[in-house]
């Protein structure tokens, strides 16, 4: 029998990342870091010359950064918690911050900016393709005449899919002691690029005893730079293209001036 046929869960699907997951992923990837990333969108906002918007903004990984350099972005979210947390952040660093928790898929928030930009890939969490091209059109919507949409995407490859496999996602360790670990098993249909994911959190007490676990699944959608550029363009975009390889690239898409 193949594997796929044996998990068959009904976990709901791409929830929010709010509780115990908003936590885990401050602890994670946390505004201080060091992402490889951080200088390549600080370098496309102020190449773009005007505000900004962060698609998925999260817990402010990159924005806190970059309102402490002093520029003008903002963040929007589907998760509360997170944005509570980032709100946190921007407190802490005596920073001001603008944050808008609103659905990708239909936002409307009632100005335009020079550059919006969807780091790490997380435009894959849009896996239906007519949700895909309406949050395309809307974001096209908020930019100015002449700016730009940046999305960073990527296709992994097949043999790097577990098959159901569990493996350790993250680990790290709060402050206070205790440490939030996730567990991931994958599989992905190459052919669709469609990626089912399980994943098992767990929160352990300083002295190493397991205090909750929870499962989440996600569903994502894999997509190369031909369909990306295919998508923008269908969308109303102009002056579309890419860079980087299928593994990892961003594509641009303007609008009209």
């Amino acid at each position: 029998m193949d594997r796929d046929d044996l998990v068959r869960d009904a976990l709901p699907v791409n929830r929010p990342y709010d509780g115990l997951v908003a936590e885990a992923y401050d602890v994670w990837l946390p505004p201080d870091g060091n992402y490889s990333d951080r200088d390549l969108y600080r370098d496309l906002v102020r190449a773009g010359d005007g505000p900004a918007l962060e698609l998925g903004c999260g817990n402010g990984r990159l924005l806190i950064g970059y309102l402490a350099d002093g520029l003008d972005v903002e963040g929007v979210d589907s998760a509360a918690d997170m944005l509570d947390i980032c709100r946190r952040h921007a407190e802490a660093a005596g920073l001001k911050v603008t944050l808008h928790h609103a659905d990708w898929t239909n936002l409307d928030l009632g100005r335009e900016y020079a550059t919006i930009y969807n780091p790490a890939g997380s435009f894959a969490l849009i896996h239906d393709e007519d949700e895909a091209r309406n949050a395309l059109v809307a974001w096209r919507a908020h930019l100015r005449p002449g700016g730009r949409l940046i999305l960073a995407m990527g296709v992994p490859h097949p043999e790097a899919t577990s098959d159901w496999e569990w493996r350790v996602r993250r680990s790290a360790t709060r402050a206070d002691g205790v440490t939030f670990m996730v567990h991931q098993a994958v599989s992905l249909d190459p052919p669709s690029r469609i990626s089912n994911t399980l994943d098992r959190h767990e929160v352990w007490d300083p002295d190493g005893s397991l205090r909750t676990t929870y499962l989440r699944r996600h569903r994502l959608r894999y997509r190369n730079q031909a369909e990306i550029v295919d998508a923008l363009q269908e969308c109303g975009y102009e002056d579309v293209k890419t860079a980087g390889g299928d593994d990892a690239f961003l594509a641009f898409g303007h609008r009209a001036g």
